[in-house]
């Protein structure tokens, strides 16, 4: 099963990737192509990441109340996943209903007040949380050998991307103030 997950973490990262940019540059005027199986194809990998994510879980706590030892501490990169996923999750629905609205099937923008886009960044952060601590676990599975310098690189990539999505929110907040 960790197998299988670690496989589809790679696959959501590289869809949320191109999500996350096709967005941005939508969010910035500077595209107008909306690819919806991309984001659906990416709703249904998070949704099967995070199912098997609380099974993990679940085993954990099982394997905790067993023994009566939790080891939080030595625990704490498998703890924050689990609480960034959450918080994924749970800011995935603010994410889905941010942008547009349906009136009789036709689709409209909503208003992007204060709120909506504190949401995203929250997203944003999130998603961003998740993805650092789970970095290193990535690439040692995969069998990286140099996987502390894999690990400094990948983090330059997504902070610079991860940047330019919360940039791109931003301005198209300020967009609708003016």
């Amino acid at each position: 099963m960790r197998k299988w997950n670690n496989i589809l973490a790679r696959v959501i990262i590289v869809l949320f990737l191109l999500h996350a940019l096709m967005g941005s540059l939508m969010l910035l005027g500077v595209s107008s192509i909306s690819f919806l199986p991309l984001s659906w194809g990416l709703l249904i990998a998070v949704s099967v990441h995070g199912i098997l994510g609380i099974i993990a879980t679940l085993a954990a706590v099982s394997g905790g109340k067993a023994s009566g030892h939790w080891y939080f501490k030595q625990n704490a990169a498998f703890w924050t996943k689990r609480i960034s996923g959450i918080a994924i999750l749970l800011l995935l629905a603010f994410h889905v209903t941010a942008y547009t609205t349906s009136v009789d099937g036709r689709f409209f923008l909503k208003e992007f007040t204060l709120c909506r886009m504190l949401s995203q960044i929250l997203f944003i952060l999130a998603i961003f949380i998740h993805l650092a601590v789970s970095i290193k676990a990535m690439l040692i599975a995969k069998g990286t050998v140099k996987f502390k310098e894999r690990t400094t690189d990948w983090m330059l990539v997504l902070s610079v991307m991860m940047l330019f999505f919360a940039v791109a929110v931003i301005i198209y907040y300020i967009q609708w103030q003016m």
